[in-house]
């Protein structure tokens, strides 16, 4: 096994056990990365798990990011720490950390879209069909949601899909 291949299953088993303890904790369950697309307004929100009532959780963070990128919403800097103050207040909801070759270790900030929605002042959040692309772990904090779906659109494969992309 070289190097790559050992830091990969290292990261898998890590995001194996986490995974475990929050499904656990919350009572759901994983989706892996075929959750469905919402939209929040205009915002995308991947979801990666579901409740025993039915609801989808997504990460709170990743919203965020896709919230606020220049040229995409032109939110302003304090606008963005003003969200990113709110997600560990979200109930229910609860942490997960992930472990990925693009964030290194990451807080997710699980809780259901709903909520996530209502917390930020979206209105009810609408599933996209399909599998329609939404932003994950192994996606660049630097690439806007408009560059990856061009990027998709254009004939690349999602990020994940190239970066070993399962949890």
């Amino acid at each position: 096994m070289n190097h790559n291949e050992f830091l990969l299953d290292a990261m898998r088993a890590f995001n194996a056990a986490e995974r475990e303890a929050f499904t656990e904790e919350t009572g759901t369950r994983w989706l892996r990365l075929e959750g469905p697309t919402y939209l929040l307004g205009d915002v995308r929100a991947k979801t990666f798990f579901i409740g025993t009532d039915g609801q989808h959780w997504a990460d709170t963070h990743l919203v965020i990011e896709s919230m606020s990128h220049v040229g995409t919403h032109g939110m302003a800097r304090e606008h963005v720490e003003e969200y990113r103050e709110l997600a560990p207040g979200i109930t229910p909801g609860a942490d997960l950390w992930v472990h990925t070759d693009t964030r290194g270790r990451w807080n997710a900030s699980m809780a259901p879209v709903a909520t996530i929605a209502r917390a930020f002042g979206y209105p009810p959040p609408v599933a996209l069909p399909g599998t329609n692309w939404g932003r994950t772990w192994w996606d660049s904090t630097e690439r806007t949601d408009s560059q990856e779906l061009a990027w998709i659109a254009n004939g690349g494969n999602p990020l994940h899909t190239y970066a070993g992309g399962e949890l």
